[in-house]
């Protein structure tokens, strides 16, 4: 199959192929005398599972897997641990996330509650909030 057809039946463009293909992760077995790429099964079947692996996994963790297949053939225990490997660091990532939104849920509660009680007199910097730096200067040189 060619290059179109291969990229029809994932649902991706031909220029995402041409990538994988740069980065030597998808091969086609031949080209035609016009020089268009041909695709065979296992081609397709290397495109499913970047594709499949391209959701969280980096292109050189994708290389990795791939050379471990290539090398020993198809390692389920190997895939296994790295997708819990990789739901380990999802998890570490949700963590984060929650506790970044936790601090902003609070800070924006404190502003509203600023917003609709009025400005907290404690909170000016000290030189605002002493009587002598309240006073014009012109006062102030004149009581010296």
């Amino acid at each position: 199959m060619q290059i179109g057809e291969l990229a029809r039946r994932f649902g991706v463009a031909p220029s995402k192929i041409r990538f994988l293909e740069d980065e030597g992760l998808v091969r086609p077995v031949r080209r035609t005398k016009a020089g268009y790429r041909e695709y065979d099964e296992g081609s397709a079947e290397a495109l499913a599972m970047i594709l499949q692996a391209s959701l969280g996994f980096t292109l050189d963790e994708i290389k990795g897997a791939l050379a471990q297949t290539k090398e020993h053939g198809l390692r389920l225990d190997y895939l296994i641990g790295q997708i819990a490997r990789k739901l380990t660091e999802l998890d570490r990532h949700i963590a984060q996330a929650q506790e970044l939104r936790g601090r902003l849920v609070c800070a924006g509660n404190e502003l509203k509650a600023r917003l609709k009680n009025g400005p907290n007199c404690e909170a000016r910097p000290a030189a605002l909030s002493s009587p002598r730096a309240a006073r014009p200067r012109a006062v102030q040189r004149a009581q010296r």
